[in-house]
């Protein structure tokens, strides 16, 4: 049967029933359960999507994948929230916890964190499942990823790169990082990055700014054109869909960018250097797992390169680093996983952390 859709006029949201192909909201074929209902004893998961929405290439579409992969895995049903704005979260959480139907309650990013915290007071019995949290709750899996990990060796390209002969490089020792929102997780991975950066070349200026929206990449653009004009020639972001601004900036400046979350480096794979990977399908994936196999467990979960869950990605990319680049990358991760080299977390640190680390290539 085709997917049925129901809209939530008080919560200004479309809440689709069954599964619906990842791409924008357009119907496709659906579990055969009618408005929602289980088949027989089938666990049902019950997903709020953030505010990007499907089609981000980027945290939602991924969280999609993995919830999408758990249904053929372990035949579990699962429901979405495509949410308008950050207001909507709390009643789109209550209009889940409140039906009783779901097993599960995903739900992305801190800016969910006062909705979560006041639900799971509501409904103590509810399981909710936050990925990008370190909140404690007794009824919450936090599933927090080492941000400042994540980015770090993203830094680190664009520190030696800035440097290098590369083809895109110039000669100005600038980079640039661009966030969709300010967030602390969001901070994280901007300090993780200007202290990749500066690990590896101490002098150079790494650029910040804010677009103030994941979903809005005309605004990505013009700040990424506006350091790319600046002498910036690497430009990370962390933006969400508003990043897809920022890989056309990159090619109309003929300069360089960063991917963010899974892989990005096909969309523009002679722009995009590599991306600062989280691999957020593995990680709700393995959350409706744990439910299915009965181990879900509350409490805050955290990981970060040693574990494989962030890290740094340059396939589908036809960017070739040189040699040295590619090999300091190496090097530098395994310093990490090794905990060897444990990256602020910060920005209050970070000139500390900086004055007391300082990348010495291997022999």
């Amino acid at each position: 049967m085709n997917a049925k859709k129901l809209l939530a006029l008080s919560l200004a949201c479309t809440l689709t029933l069954g599964l619906s192909a990842c791409g924008g909201g357009q119907d496709a074929p659906s579990s055969s359960s009618p408005s929602g209902a289980s088949d027989g004893d089938a666990l049902k998961v019950g997903i709020i999507l953030s505010t990007g929405g499907l089609g981000d290439k980027n945290f939602n579409d991924m969280t999609y994948a993995g919830a999408q992969q758990a249904e053929k895995d372990f035949g579990i049903e699962f429901d979405y929230v495509e949410t308008q704005s950050a207001s909507d979260f709390l009643p789109n959480y209550r209009m889940f916890a409140e039906s009783g139907e779901y097993d599960l309650i995903i739900g992305l990013a801190a800016d969910q964190t006062e909705a979560i915290n006041e639900i799971s007071i509501d409904f103590p019995e509810q399981k909710i499942s936050h990925i990008d949290s370190s909140t404690d709750l007794p009824n919450v899996s936090a599933v927090y990823t080492k941000w400042q990990e994540q980015t770090f060796l993203t830094g680190v390209v664009a520190g030696l790169g800035t440097l290098s002969g590369m083809d895109k490089a110039n000669s100005e020792n600038v980079v640039g990082v661009i966030l969709g929102q300010d967030q602390p997780t969001l901070r994280m991975g901007v300090v993780g990055f200007e202290a990749g950066v500066r690990y590896v070349n101490p002098d150079c200026e790494v650029l910040e700014a804010v677009v103030g929206d994941f979903n809005d990449p005309a605004k990505a653009k013009e700040i990424a054109l506006s350091m790319y004009n600046r002498g910036a020639d690497f430009v990370q972001h962390i933006a969400g869909a508003s990043g897809m601004g920022v890989f056309t900036a990159a090619k109309e400046a003929d300069r360089y960018a960063f991917g963010v979350g899974g892989n990005q480096n096909y969309i523009e794979p002679d722009y995009i250097v590599a991306t600062a990977l989280r691999d957020v399908n593995t990680i709700v994936y393995n959350e409706i797992k744990a439910l299915v196999e009965g181990t879900w467990e509350p409490g805050v979960h955290i990981s970060g390169i040693a574990e494989g869950s962030v890290g740094f990605d340059n396939t589908d990319s036809n960017v070739v680093l040189p040699d040295d680049i590619a090999a300091a990358v190496e090097d530098i991760k395994a310093k990490i996983t090794a905990g060897e080299l444990v990256p602020c977390e910060t920005a209050e640190e970070l000139d500390a952390w900086v004055a007391a680390n300082q990348y010495q290539p291997a022999e």
